[in-house]
């Protein structure tokens, strides 16, 4: 099959609005972070007018049903503004596909030339894609990532020990050791044929999966460096220095707004007080009221709709809609959610302002350089005491219960593994290193169900497998041994594992502990499971385990997370006994 290229400029593009932004979650919650406000412009309302303003014709937007909340009140009101110069069209898919999976979904709709695939969470500026179109067309390219230029990487590499001692420094040697000075972007161009080396179902993804196939295949994938200035989107912190940058530069649609002074844009039906004192750059939106005596100090946005009490002070913050702030309240270095009210007095800096916060809000959020905390405005309660009593009371189930269950099994522990060292060469207790909360690696213990060359095996059996996704895993697996048999089926393999629960490397309940390349596929989905302990069992574990599919998995590790609670734990873990008296999944 030749490549097509029968032209260099590409007229359709596909959206990807899909992903779990785990970052942002206090901000949007259940939106897909394409409806987050940027400058008082959806995202993906800055993209759309992009793409249209390059020549794009026809505009795929894909969104996964978990996160399609309110995406056709958006869609609708694209529509409206693009009026008839764009092919504005809207896909909701049942479950998590992977990047290249949705391109599949999506191929009766390609037609027969090259197209433009954009993450949903990039901010463009002055960006010029008739380079990367060119590029791709005359290098015959069946995929070309668009990359961004790293300012600054690594030349050192420094080991230290547990204590902190360093075991020694390598210098990174320029010619040849170096680190790769590029880093993908989320933007690609894509000729028809690389949807041939797409699975027909299942999750596959673009850069892990994709990319790999068509390399296999000796078509060419080339990277193409982005000019102009662009900026993911993939956490507060990010959110935040992508409202400062743009407003100092000063490279942003004015749209309808006026500038009512130096660096000061505001939108239509404002009351603003001449004795209130403002200094750019600063954005403030439609409908809003700006009392007696305010001080705002840019770079700041205040959102359409809010309302701003007289002596308060605002400086270098983002505040989204309907934001309401009482007479004397202060802020200084903070991101307000939507429809958040602060009282009179109220005084915080360097913090996440937002309403109804969940158990997870606290735990989802990273701790960096310019965020101390999460607050809820209501009551002025800090989230973190609610946080910490959760970890607390859920730490305390861990140890009673695997302390309860270790002196209860000792004896049927005992006469397993002397029954697992009879059964077959090799050690009682298998032991891998995983990946704990946060990425760091920890030895899990399991009752050996395997032979001693297993891993040696599992090349020679890939074509085996029965679960998509990244985990290895086959029915009538001829690796097993005998006794391997009996306690897959009854998933006392895993008893082990209340020693890691014991030392506090795994919890109870939480996502299975995996090998990092077995999380490689969904980088997000990675991100947001290793915010917690790894768990014995798990709202996977519950819901069919192996007879699950991968987008299954990701839907209740992601579920999980956002939704933690004492409670649910509980619910999972009686569960659990049912699961396992009657063996669903366990092979």
């Amino acid at each position: 099959m030749g490549l097509l290229f029968s032209k260099s400029n590409i007229t359709t593009a596909v959206l990807l609005c899909g992903g779990h932004n785990e970052d942002l979650n206090p901000l949007l919650r259940d939106n897909p972070v394409c409806t987050l406000p940027v400058l008082n412009r959806h995202l993906i309302e800055c993209t759309v007018d992009l793409l249209k303003s390059k020549g794009i014709k026809t505009i795929l937007v894909s969104v996964t049903k978990d996160e399609s909340f309110e995406m056709e009140h958006y869609m609708e009101a694209l529509r409206s503004n693009s009026g008839h110069k764009i092919d504005l069209r809207y896909f909701e898919e049942d479950k998590p596909s992977g990047t290249a999976g949705t391109l599949r979904n999506l191929k009766a709709f390609l037609g027969a030339e090259s197209f433009l695939v954009i993450s949903s969470n990039i901010y463009f500026s002055n960006i010029d894609f008739d380079g990367l179109f060119s590029e791709h067309s005359s290098k015959k390219a069946a995929l070309t990532v668009g990359v961004l230029k790293n300012r600054r990487y690594p030349v050192e590499d420094i080991f230290v020990d547990k204590n902190g001692a360093v075991e020694s420094i390598t210098v990174i040697h320029p010619s040849r050791d170096r680190r790769s000075p590029y880093t993908p972007l989320g933007v690609y161009a894509v000729d028809p044929i690389a949807l041939d080396f797409i699975k027909d179902k299942g999750y596959f993804d673009i850069k892990e999966q994709l990319i790999p196939a068509l390399k296999a295949a000796a078509l060419p994938v080339n990277i193409y460096e982005i000019e102009g200035y662009c900026r993911p989107v993939d956490s507060v912190e990010d959110y935040f220095d992508l409202h400062r940058e743009v407003l100092f530069n000063g490279n942003f649609s004015k749209g309808s707004m006026t500038e009512i002074a130096e660096g000061v844009w505001a939108g239509e039906n404002i009351s603003i007080s001449p004795k209130a004192y403002i200094v750019g750059p600063t954005i403030i939106g439609s409908n809003c009221t700006i009392c007696d005596d305010v001080q705002i100090i840019g770079p700041a946005v205040i959102g359409d709709g809010c309302t701003i009490g007289k002596r308060a002070k605002i400086r270098e913050s983002i505040m989204l809609s309907e934001f309401e702030m009482d007479d004397n309240a202060s802020i200084r270095y903070c991101v307000v959610g939507r429809g958040v009210k602060l009282f009179g007095g109220d005084s915080f800096s360097n913090k996440i302002i937002v309403d109804n916060l969940k158990m997870a809000d606290v735990n989802l959020i990273p701790s960096h350089y310019e965020f101390n905390g999460i607050i809820e405005a209501v009551g002025h309660k800090m989230s973190g005491y609610r946080y910490s009593a959760f970890l607390g009371a859920k730490r305390l189930l861990d140890i009673f219960a695997s302390l309860f269950f270790l002196i209860c099994l000792a004896p049927l522990m005992i006469v397993l593994a002397i029954a697992v060292k009879k059964d077959s060469e090799g050690p009682c207790i298998f032991r891998q290193k995983r990946c704990g909360r946060n990425g760091r690696d920890f030895e899990m213990l399991k009752f050996r169900t395997m032979v001693k060359d297993a891993h040696d095996q599992q090349k020679n059996l890939a074509a085996q497998k029965n679960i998509d996704g990244p985990m290895f895993k086959i029915k009538n697996d001829p690796r097993i041994t005998r006794i391997g048999q009996f306690l897959r089926k009854t998933s006392l393999d895993e008893l082990p594992q209340l020693f890691n629960v014991l030392r506090g490397e795994m919890s109870l309940v939480g996502p299975r502990p995996l090998v990092m390349d077995e999380m490689k596929f969904s980088p997000s989905w990675r991100s947001i499971r290793l915010k917690v302990k790894p768990g014995v069992t798990g709202l996977w574990q519950v819901q069919g385990r192996s007879e699950a599919s991968f987008h299954d998995w990701i839907r209740h590790d992601v579920h999980y997370v956002k939704n933690q609670s004492f409670w649910l734990d509980i619910k999972i873990l009686f569960k659990t006994i049912g699961v396992v008296f009657k063996k669903v999944g366990a092979y």
